[in-house]
């Protein structure tokens, strides 16, 4: 595996996971891509769940790998754009490339800086099962893309 997708919950509705696992395990080679998910913590405070599921997400994150953190303010791009920008990011990376998805109140400071990029799939705020569902989507879109399959025209 050298994408994975690292998120914060479980997605909560089945059918948008089906969805979503569906356009995952389409891209080829097999194996390219997977996903991870810290659990929701529940704090007394927003910042302390923010806290506590950043350091969660950073526990997985290895020191060779590239962390690409999926913010409202991150760089956008048009398909054609984004399956370039994953290709370079798979290219050049010497351990895994990370899509990290944070929890409802965002993501650790300490995530922040750990983060080699950001991207935006989106200026609306969208919950995190749909962000889940739409970056499956826009993955497997780029790697058809790349391997010229047909799926994006």
């Amino acid at each position: 595996m050298k994408l994975l997708v690292l998120k914060v919950g479980r997605t909560k509705d089945r059918r948008v996971s089906a969805l979503a696992e569906n356009y995952l395990r389409r891209i080829r080679p097999p194996g390219m891509t997977a996903v991870e998910s810290v659990p929701d913590i529940a704090a007394a405070s927003s910042s302390g769940s923010l806290e506590r599921e950043g350091q969660e997400l950073l526990r997985r994150v290895r020191p060779r790998d590239r962390v690409i953190l999926l913010r409202e303010d991150g760089e956008e791009f048009d398909s054609l754009a984004f399956a370039s920008f994953i290709a370079e990011e798979l290219e050049g990376v010497a351990g895994r490339l990370l899509l990290v998805i944070g929890g409802p109140w965002g993501v650790s400071d300490a995530l922040k800086q750990r983060a080699n990029r950001g991207l935006s799939l989106s200026r609306m705020t969208l919950p995190h099962d749909l962000c889940f569902l739409f970056l499956a989507e826009q993955l497997y879109r780029a790697f058809s893309i790349l391997q010229g399959t047909g799926y994006h025209h």
